[in-house]
């Protein structure tokens, strides 16, 4: 890449992300970039058909490094077409969550995260991908793409916030959806369960927000794959409970399997899948896999190898 287009930063800001105001931050981001000799275009985007082509068409130019301004969602839609490049991803975050940001020590103020962003220090991230589509944090089906449907609802009634994405999932368990009968392929190795909820990730920082093991699956740079066992709506509710107050320590209701593979069939012409807050519906059969190394992410401290 040539030395002009790394002094090239192209920025993608979600104007629906989070409660700020975003033409403030623009000019905060073209002052602090600018006055560092770095050439910077910024894009606000106000749909999802405008983030999505804004995305591609920094993929296709001669910027050294894209900028995703939004939450974790946002973030994967710009991350998708930079993947197996050597483009590298800048994160600004200004989501809810921000898991993704906070997997590479990224701060969560719009001025910290300019400084690792000028600071241009790049490591390889693993991903997830999943029937061609890229998740940076985790995907799954079941329960949690209810509750993630839920939540957009809620949030148009009440705002964005933790809280408000915290009640969603409680109306989500009044009326669980069915348990999935799911034929499941790891590397090799058929399991056949019957679930209400099988979760991947990648990100070991909102495993251990979640309060649950499985580190040492992402860290040897396989999928961690967490399968909830067969549960009423009570039990579902006292998970729940201990999830929100205590944590997910130790909960004997979740068994996790360790795979770079995964491949999951299911009686379902289509089913919804949630891939870092964003419910899309796909096509069974699911094909999970891990993308060693195939995005280059300016990060504050390096994730865990």
């Amino acid at each position: 890449m040539a030395p002009a287009a790394n002094r090239r930063i192209d920025v993608i800001l979600n104007h629906t992300s989070g409660s700020a105001e975003k033409d403030p931050i623009a000019a905060q981001i073209s002052d602090f970039l600018g006055s560092r000799g770095m050439r910077v275009q910024i894009v606000l985007a106000r749909t999802a058909a405008e983030l999505l082509a804004a995305a591609d068409r920094a993929a296709a130019g001669d910027a050294g490094t894209v900028v995703a301004g939004g939450g974790d969602g946002t973030i994967a839609a710009v991350a998708a077409p930079l993947v197996g490049t050597d483009k590298r991803l800048g994160i600004l975050p200004l989501g809810t969550f921000n898991y993704f940001a906070r997997r590479f020590d990224v701060p969560l103020d719009v001025e910290g995260a300019l400084a690792v962003i000028a600071g241009a220090a790049e490591v390889r991230a693993d991903i997830g991908e999943v029937n061609g589509r890229i998740f940076l944090n985790s995907a799954s089906i079941g329960l949690y793409p209810a509750a993630l449907q839920q939540r957009e609802t809620t949030y148009r009634k009440l705002g964005r916030s933790q809280i408000v994405a915290y009640a969603a999932t409680a109306l989500v368990l009044i009326e669980p959806p069915a348990l999935l009968d799911l034929r499941i392929e790891a590397d090799g190795v058929r399991l056949a369960r019957r679930t209400p909820l099988l979760f991947l990730g990648t990100n070991e920082y909102q495993m251990e927000s979640f309060g649950i093991r499985g580190g040492e699956c992402v860290r040897s740079g396989r999928l961690a794959a967490y399968i909830t066992r067969p549960l009423g709506i009570v039990p579902l509710w006292r998970l729940g409970l201990r999830a929100f107050f205590r944590g997910l320590h130790g909960a004997p209701e979740f068994e996790i399997v360790c795979a770079r593979e995964f491949r999951v069939s299911l009686r379902r012409r289509r089913v919804r899948v949630a891939l870092d807050g964003e419910v899309v519906g796909m096509e069974p059969p699911l094909h999970f896999r891990m993308r060693p190394g195939a995005l280059g992410v300016l990060a504050g401290t390096p994730a865990p190898a």
